[in-house]
């Protein structure tokens, strides 16, 4: 048994074929190693959701020509649950701060036929533009 192993280990030391079969695994495994370790990892899921900066109805509806000011409600989320501030500009006026928090809902009754609103989404104290929004009013 043990003139067995010996010659079995003769053959495998001295075989070519056996040789280049082990050097063409330990390269592919060196290879292997080396793409996994340098590889940038990029989380499958980040756990950041986008900013949300809604309004319904957009556009506000005409209504009647008896009401001059319309309804709409704006909905707003940071996405990541840090405190936002939502503002708007009217027209060519500067901002205006309306509501501040991570997310909520405000109604908004003041809209005109004839004005622009653009409501704009910061991180906190408008550190940071998050979102935009554009309502008008149908004529």
């Amino acid at each position: 048994m043990r003139e067995n192993t010996a010659n079995l280990f003769e053959w495998a030391t001295n075989s070519a074929p056996l040789r280049c079969i082990t050097v063409v695994l330990a390269f592919s495994i060196c290879i292997l190693v080396s793409a996994c370790n340098s590889a940038r990892r990029q989380p499958t899921h980040t756990g950041a959701a986008q900013p949300v900066l809604s309004a319904s109805p957009n556009p506000v509806p005409a209504g009647d020509p008896d009401q001059p000011l319309g309804i709409t409600t704006i909905t707003w989320d940071t996405g990541n649950g840090a405190i936002g501030d939502l503002y708007v500009k009217v027209d060519r006026d500067p901002e205006k701060f309306m509501a501040r928090g991570p997310s909520g809902t405000q109604e908004v009754r003041w809209i005109q036929f004839d004005s622009f609103y653009e409501f704009r989404l910061y991180a906190k104290k408008r550190s940071r533009l998050l979102a935009k929004l554009e309502v008008t009013r149908d004529d």
